[in-house]
């Protein structure tokens, strides 16, 4: 399977080509119901996650969203 590198919360990392948003979260252990996904400085909607294809280079910032006051 092909690789290629991203930037993952500002810090190159190498996944697979179409692992795709909700493989990266995935491979993180991370629940998707609790992150925010950013793609090169676009808040993304959930919705968006499927279609999208990450290419060499992208900027992914993944925010922990916390309920409470």
């Amino acid at each position: 399977m092909s690789k290629i590198t991203v930037f993952l919360n500002g810090r190159a990392q190498q996944i697979d080509q179409d692992a795709g948003i909700e493989g990266v979260l995935s491979d993180l252990k991370l629940s998707p119901k609790m992150i925010l996904v950013e793609h090169n400085n676009r808040a993304l909607l959930r919705t968006e996650w499927k279609g999208l294809t990450l290419e060499h280079g992208d900027r992914l910032e993944l925010i922990r969203v916390v309920a409470g006051g």
